[in-house]
């Protein structure tokens, strides 16, 4: 034992006097002690432990033995294959011939971007409050003792963890630690790992693992240099099927924490959530977890694969031996309890929406399906972390498999959805050569129309604003006579009374937490609906477009080789945030395959298509935890309580401007939209200029050999998508 150590480094308590204060001794004797750290009197380490709240562990300096990491069969082998062999197919190709930019561009860029965006290891978020034991469970599903644990709230920055295979050439060091914010950006974008330049730009430190424990704790001696990330490289057989992401514990006093694990927890495709066994569920859990849950992608399909309801969400009791030394009987009723309690918080409508996700079907409101994904934990009694370890296991070797299958089967929709644009413009091309008049006569066709086809198109388009303006006022005006119909005394005191809640402390805290679920999911409910008008509008807009241009195809008896929805749809794929166009996206081929490419939407969210949680998942869990804080002090005994706690609830909603905070949200949301829209509108204008001008170019320069080489190049991608290696 290192007292000294103990004292300054872990403490910060620089004077033997201020720690001799603390646990109330003399100074001569912690100076004895530091010396001699034998004679310490047993009583004396257990006042230490109380007064610090340290673990004997972190007093001694005595470290438990890890476990053995989790035994996982590597089936990312085959995804891995899939992506070296088609990425070896298409640099070869790139190879053989000069493609024309524009032909590229077409057809292999985003083929390429899917392929690579879709075979990406699964993602598991460690999440969970402060000093539940994250960083220990990672330590011992890796079976190494590297990430930075403490009686104290530790990581404070999202670690990405990495096998040691996936680093890229450019690092050479064991971590790298990125900024938190760049420029208008705000966090490292884990999937720009491969890209120097990016990485380059955002990184503050590199070196060892060690590095964590400055940056990345709170007591570290470079907290204060605003990192937000770190990507470490390590040898962990479970970290060959997928990347840990280890978060900092939500609620704590740091709010750049908060954001920082909800921006990455909810791009994860498993989500591991630790409260502790001993205060298990709290009400914050509750409200922080059932946005999670909205929010996770649906990997199960009864119609496709054999994975379990709910298989990627593990709702872990932490820390289990502190519950009279792992008591399985009291560790079940705990999980029990817990299972009901965030069950009574879901919107109604949950279940309904996962089952058409899921193709599963769910009775008694899921209890079965969801109880199954609760488990104990604790390293120190390694039998209760068997169920555990045995479904994370399962989970963890099958997606990979998934992941591959999805990703042949959009190589396969990319190319049957890309070919016959192909085949018409080959047949353009030979057409000039053929039949030079007739495409002459295309051409003086299409600029005559251009005048009016562009007054027209700019006309649709005031229309469209017009539109998202009109569904942005509706959104609004609906959400707000919800809220009024419900916020309000009479309305909540019959609600208490339909769901039977009792004059208790919890009851009324979950009632207050499943009050705004069903706000957000009406809000959510909402904007699905109008994104559903929004999609048909779009489909309208893309539909007259096309109808614009297709006349002087028609009148000269040419194919149309301009795709106005793929330009469309492409171009909203590559934005960030689009708004209600993800219902639009998710109804068109097109869309699907740049969408489901980009990796969007590889696992489907219930709420498909309404691409809210940028904007709705912190207000919820705002919202969530303002309405239990109001209740908080609601006086619950005598006669007319369901009043008086109905009254605090309006209070709460009032005093917090809940209401406001919402309609806000909404009109980000059709901002987004609105913005999402004129950035592909005028990609799509831009495509069809280029195409004229191109157009132009072969007419009026009639180079036989420049045709003749784009003629040779089409067919050499015709044969390209033919022969595809799936």
């Amino acid at each position: 034992m290192d007292l000294k150590s103990f004292r300054e480094d872990k403490l910060k308590i620089k004077t033997q006097s201020a720690f001799a204060e603390l646990i109330g001794v003399e100074q001569s004797s912690i100076s004895r002690w530091e010396k001699d750290p034998d004679s310490i009197p047993f009583q004396i380490i257990q006042r230490i432990l109380e007064k610090t709240g340290a673990s004997y562990e972190e007093l001694t300096g005595w470290k438990k033995p890890i476990p053995d990491p989790l035994n996982v069969e590597d089936t990312w082998k085959k995804a891995d294959f899939t992506k070296y062999t088609l990425s070896e197919y298409i640099a070869n190709a790139l190879e053989q011939i000069e493609l024309p930019e524009e032909d590229r561009k077409a057809y292999i860029d985003d083929l390429s971007a899917g392929i690579n965006a879709s075979l990406i290891k699964p993602k598991v978020a460690i999440v969970g409050r402060s000093d539940t034991g994250k960083s220990t469970l990672i330590n011992a599903l890796l079976g190494v003792d590297k990430m930075p644990t403490s009686w104290t709230p530790t990581t404070s920055i999202a670690v990405y963890i990495k096998h040691i295979s996936d680093r890229p050439t450019f690092i050479e060091e064991d971590a790298w630690v990125f900024t938190n914010h760049l420029g208008n950006e705000n966090m490292w974008n884990e999937r720009q790992l491969y890209d120097e330049e990016y990485c380059r730009s955002w990184k503050i430190a590199a070196g060892g693992v060690e590095i964590l424990r400055s940056f990345g704790t709170r007591q570290g001696e470079n907290y204060d240099k605003e990192a937000g990330a770190a990507v470490i490289f390590l040898d962990a057989p479970v970290l060959k099927i997928c990347d840990i992401v280890d978060l900092p514990g939500f609620g704590t006093e740091t709010e750049s924490d908060d954001n920082i694990t909800f921006a990455a927890a909810q791009k994860s495709d498993i989500i591991i959530y630790l409260s502790q066994a001993n205060g298990f569920m709290r009400i914050e859990d509750i409200t922080y977890l059932k946005r999670n849950i909205s929010e996770l992608p649906v990997w199960e399909d009864k119609s496709s694969n054999t994975l379990s309801p709910l298989c990627n969400l593990f709702i872990v009791a932490s820390q289990a031996h502190t519950v009279n030394n792992g008591n399985r009987t009291q560790l079940a009723e705990i999980l029990d309890v817990g299972c009901k309690n965030l069950l009574k918080t879901l919107p109604n409508g949950y279940w309904a929406e996962r089952e058409k996700a899921s193709n599963h079907v769910y009775v008694n409101d899921g209890y079965a399906e969801l109880r199954a994904r609760f488990f104990a934990y604790t390293t120190d009694i390694p039998d209760i972390c068997k169920p555990f370890n045995e479904k994370l296991t399962e989970i963890l070797e099958v997606l990979p498999t998934i992941i591959n299958e999805r990703t042949k089967s959009f190589v396969r929709s990319y190319v049957a959805s890309r070919k016959p644009n192909l085949i018409d413009e080959i047949q353009k091309y030979e057409g000039i050569v053929a039949e030079r008049d007739k495409y002459e006569s295309l051409l003086r066709e299409i600029e005559s129309n251009e005048l009016s086809r562009v007054r027209d198109n700019d006309a649709r388009k005031t229309n469209v604003r017009a539109e998202i303006s009109r569904l942005q006022v509706g959104s609004i005006d609906e959400f707000s006579s919800y809220v009024s119909s419900v916020i309000n005394v009479d309305a909540l005191v019959k609600l208490m009374r339909e769901k039977g809640i009792k004059n208790k402390k919890d009851d009324v805290e979950l009632f207050g937490s499943s009050l705004q679920s069903m706000l957000q999911a009406e809000c959510e409910s909402i904007l699905k609906s109008k994104s559903e008008t929004l999609s048909k509008t779009a489909k309208d807009y893309i539909a007259a477009f096309s109808e614009s241009i297709a006349k002087p195809f028609e009148d000269n008896s040419i194919n149309v080789d301009f795709d106005a929805g793929w330009a469309f749809a492409s171009a909203l794929s590559a934005l960030g945030m689009i708004g209600g166009f993800g219902t639009f996206l998710a109804s068109t081929v097109s869309g699907v395959l740049l969408f489901v490419g980009a990796g969007h939407l590889i696992g489907t969210s219930i709420w498909a298509g309404v691409i809210t949680s940028s904007i709705f998942g912190p207000i919820g869990i705002a919202v969530g935890l303002l309405i239990a804080g109001g209740l908080g002090i609601a006086k619950l005994f005598g006669g007319g309580w369901e009043k008086s706690v109905a009254k605090k609830i309006v209070a709460a909603v009032e005093e917090n401007n809940i209401p406001t905070k919402y309609r806000e949200g909404i009109t980000q949301y059709w901002a987004q939209t609105e913005s999402a829209f004129e950035q592909a509108a005028a990609k799509l204008d831009k495509d069809w200029n280029a195409y004229v001008m191109n157009l132009r170019q072969m007419i009026n320069s009639y180079n036989i050999n420049e045709i003749q080489h784009r003629i040779v190049a089409l067919k050499f991608l015709s044969d390209f998508f033919d022969n595809i290696p799936l």
